[in-house]
């Protein structure tokens, strides 16, 4: 693995580490979402700072570089990184469904207790 790659994995795990700490410390990053960007960002340091281990891996898994490697691991954090997203958008998408159709009939059952126009309703 070459030092540049080296370099760039450190230094951009470092910023992204002390990016999502700052975010956390003013609380606009869930506790929760920031544990996978620590982690990712300490899998990052140590592939750049152990590079003999990736390259071993590499070998063993048949992969043609370490730098490979590394690129196949980042992406195969990222999809499961935005599989878990999608299924938290799909939760909280049924949860607004749910809170719609809810305050719809909230005020469908208003609406027929108060009328509005001055017309009593229908008994």
């Amino acid at each position: 693995m070459s030092t540049t790659l080296r370099v760039l994995l450190i230094a951009g795990s470092l910023l992204t580490a002390f990016y999502v700490l700052r975010r956390v410390r003013k609380s606009r990053m869930r506790t929760e979402d920031s544990v996978f960007w620590l982690v990712f960002s300490l899998i990052l340091v140590l592939m750049g700072l152990l590079p003999d281990l990736v390259t071993r891996l590499a070998a063993r898994m048949g992969v043609l570089s370490a730098a490979n490697l590394v690129f196949l691991i980042v992406i195969f954090l990222l999809i499961i990184k935005l599989f878990l997203m999608d299924q938290r958008i799909s939760a909280l998408h049924r949860q607004m469904t749910e809170m719609a159709q809810t305050m719809a009939i909230r005020g469908a059952g208003e609406k027929a207790d108060h009328p509005q126009d001055g017309c009593k309703p229908e008994t």
